[in-house]
């Protein structure tokens, strides 16, 4: 069955597939420990304590035991046969002796009941024994009939083994589908289907609780989505300040007035004098008078503390009392 399949599937048929799988599930799981360590209805090796007894001549002993559920029939009553078959689960097994059953057994199929019992690996690998029993189906429905009479509802029924301690096969389940005993009420897989449908229950639970804190928590977020786009427009206004305040930082690192009137006072000549300043905070421009024999141009050229020093007047001043004018412009980098 493919998803398409499976999505167009009614109920009742997701209901016996699932059955089915858990079946073969229980089956496979079933296979892949001990037979000693399983209990009886999964198919273990449970040693007998209590049982009803069929003795010679129909004779029907019930156990007073209370919950005893197992019938020992004489071994006279069936045709035993020992099989190497290879190993699978015993609803496989059961099937393969049921197919081949007019090979295996002197009688037709369909006048015997057929029980099955497998008893381990065998000698060669892959391979496992099978215990095949049979018993003609008119005896079988003449012991139906004295179990109804005494009231008495065998789970397993067959013979005991050498050991005398556990049977040898269980013919109950190829008398139940013959319709000679009634169907026993599936309990175990009930139960293992509550717990299969409480444990989905309980998943289902947890992803519904995880939503509704998933939506709880989206509820929060947006209710606070107002505020936090204040905070973050607030934030951005404090990074754009910072990269202000960075950026005056910067340039009054610069720009410093003090420091560019300090380097001027260094690079003038003594006997120099400035009578105006301008500063644009990348070139100055200095004016003034200067002693006799005194080149205030040439000696800021050669202090190198400024760059690009040129004089701004190119027509010749007239000499005053207070002593010759100049009148240059320079950068505020200094020369390299």
């Amino acid at each position: 069955m493919n998803l398409s399949e499976l999505l167009n599937s009614d109920m009742t048929t997701l209901s016996r597939q699932a059955r089915q799988g858990f079946d073969w599930w229980l089956r496979e799981i079933s296979a892949l420990v001990p037979a000693n360590l399983l209990p009886a209805g999964l198919g273990g090796a449970r040693r007998l304590t209590a049982y009803h007894r069929l003795e010679s001549g129909d004779r029907l002993i019930v156990a007073t035991t209370a919950g005893t559920d197992t019938l020992v029939v004489p071994r006279e009553h069936c045709l035993v046969r020992h099989l190497t078959l290879p190993a699978m689960n015993d609803a496989d097994l059961r099937a393969l002796v049921e197919m081949d059953a007019d090979r295996i057994l002197p009688l037709a199929a369909d006048a015997v009941v057929i029980g099955i019992r497998n008893a381990g690996p065998a000698a060669q690998e892959g391979m496992v024994d099978v215990i095949v029993g049979a018993a003609p189906l008119a005896w079988a429905r003449q012991l139906a009939t004295t179990l109804v009479e005494a009231g008495v509802e065998p789970y397993r029924i067959g013979p005991l083994d050498d050991a005398a301690d556990r049977l040898e096969f269980d013919l109950a389940p190829a008398m139940r589908k013959a319709g000679l005993l009634p169907a026993r009420p599936p309990v175990a897989k009930f139960w293992w289907s509550a717990v299969a449908v409480l444990a989905l229950v309980n998943v289902g639970v947890a992803v519904l609780r995880d939503q509704q804190q998933v939506n709880r928590m989206q509820e929060l977020v947006d209710s606070q989505s107002p505020a936090l786009g204040a905070v973050r427009r607030i934030e951005d206004r404090l990074r754009d300040n910072a990269r202000q305040v960075e950026a005056v930082r910067a340039r009054r690192d610069r720009q410093q007035p003090l420091r560019t009137l300090a380097r001027l006072g260094a690079a003038m000549p003594e006997q120099s004098w400035i009578q105006h300043l301008e500063w644009d905070g990348a070139k100055i421009r200095v004016s003034g008078y200067a002693a006799q024999g005194v080149n205030a141009v040439a000696a800021v050229k050669a202090s190198g503390a400024f760059s690009s020093v040129r004089a701004s007047r190119a027509e010749a001043l007239a000499e005053t009392v207070a002593g010759k004018p100049f009148d240059f412009s320079a950068s505020l980098q200094e020369k390299h």
